[in-house]
């Protein structure tokens, strides 16, 4: 699979799969280091809307910045800023300086984030642009794998090597700044990337900010889009950033554990991924495999929710995130397949405008759910709104994907 693939498709896959190092072990710890700083659920949320609020805000223009910059350079500058900004939050534990470097943070890797899909649609053919979706996808999972892995295993490592308490901010402070460094590793292949200028692209008119704002939306399939990451994004936030809490919460596991079962459901993703493409070409279609599978996945979030047995919870959390996440390419893919090529990075801010509308209001919202009422109105809420974008997107995209000549 990887022979078809030219030398800057190489190089970005690489630069996930050492990106997502970072992440992984960012997502696992760093709640957990908030709380031990001694702040409260309510703090937390506020802290970890800071990053969904700058896409939210700066999401268009980045996506501007990026169709006239280009990708690789959209991508070097937003990942070094994405960076940065969470170097600097584990660094200074102090509330105030978390939640701006939490700003800093959102704005680069929106910039990063809006870049990728149409740098995939510019390297790749259309008959491989499905499985480069979902491999670029899969293996920010497996980085992930391995990232839990370590990650699970280091607090107890350091806390021993530097005499630090068990479960401290010192601890989880030293575990997630070695995932970051480790990841600036992931600019490198970015930067060796050489990206063709066209200079038919070069020479066209710049169309004014307003101008491109009232085109897309008055396209309704645009409109669409948004709203299917709205009330995505809302639903995915108030939970699943907070389920490493709610596993510790309800059933008192270790970091040990956390690891090894983040590790696993990473695992799971990955081969979920590859099999998307495959359902892709045996349904002729994009929107059929990401409804099934997104629908099937509602039945184990709420037995993940609702279980009172360790095992069951684990088994449901790791079919429920395979299953919801192989379909999240696909849509990436559909989304692109139906821009022009130079809107692809102002198309994907706005997508990502969606998506972190709903996150910066329900990461914070949900710290106060959990603190007065728990996680089994999450569970709920989450359920319905997943429920509703799965409907949606049949009603939205499948009549008109079959008009389409790549729904093949």
């Amino acid at each position: 699979m990887f022979k078809q693939f030219n030398r800057n498709t190489k190089l970005f896959l690489l630069s996930t799969l050492l990106y997502g190092f970072s992440f992984s072990v960012w997502e696992l710890f760093f709640n957990l280091y908030i709380l031990s700083l001694g702040l409260n659920n309510d703090l937390l949320g506020l802290i970890r809307s800071a990053t969904p609020l700058a896409a939210l805000v700066l999401g268009l223009p980045l996506g501007l910045f990026s169709d006239r910059v280009g990708r690789r350079a959209s991508m070097l500058i937003g990942l070094s800023v994405g960076l940065l900004g969470m170097f600097f939050q584990v660094r200074l534990p102090n509330p105030a300086l978390i939640f701006a470097f939490g700003l800093l943070q959102g704005a680069g890797f929106m910039l990063y984030r809006v870049s990728q899909p149409p740098f995939i649609m510019a390297v790749s053919k259309q008959e491989n642009q499905a499985t480069i979706f979902s491999l670029n996808f899969g293996l920010l999972t497996v980085a992930t794998t391995i990232g839990n892995l370590v990650a699970g295993q280091a607090p107890e490592l350091i806390e021993r090597g530097l005499g630090i308490t068990q479960g401290t901010a010192s601890s989880y402070q030293w575990v997630i700044t070695a995932g970051i460094l480790l990841a600036v590793t992931s600019l490198i292949p970015v930067f060796l990337i050489r990206e063709k200028k066209d200079k038919a692209e070069s020479e066209r008119p710049r169309i004014p900010l307003q101008q491109i704002i009232r085109k897309l939306s008055a396209r309704k399939i645009v409109r669409r889009l948004a709203v299917i990451n709205l009330i995505m994004g809302f639903g995915a936030s108030l939970l699943i950033p907070y389920l490493n809490v709610f596993l510790r919460g309800k059933f008192n596991i270790g970091d040990n554990l956390l690891g090894v079962i983040f590790s696993l459901s990473s695992l799971l993703v990955f081969i979920g991924s590859l099999i998307s493409p495959w359902l892709v070409r045996i349904t002729r279609s994009r929107i059929i495999p990401i409804v099934a599978t997104q629908g099937t996945s509602l039945l184990f979030l709420f037995s993940l929710g609702f279980s009172p047995i360790l095992w069951v919870a684990v088994v449901s959390l790791l079919f429920r995130t395979v299953l919801m996440q192989m379909s999240s390419p696909l849509l990436d893919n559909y989304a692109m397949l139906v821009s022009e090529p130079e809107e692809g990075g102002t198309i994907a801010s706005v997508r990502g405008i969606g998506w972190q509308t709903g996150q910066a209001f329900g990461i914070f919202i949900s710290g106060f759910i959990q603190t007065r009422f728990g996680f089994e109105p999450i569970f709920i809420t989450t359920g319905l709104l997943y429920a509703i974008t799965i409907f949606l997107t049949w009603v939205y995209f499948r009549p008109g994907e079959k008009e389409l000549s790549f729904a093949r």
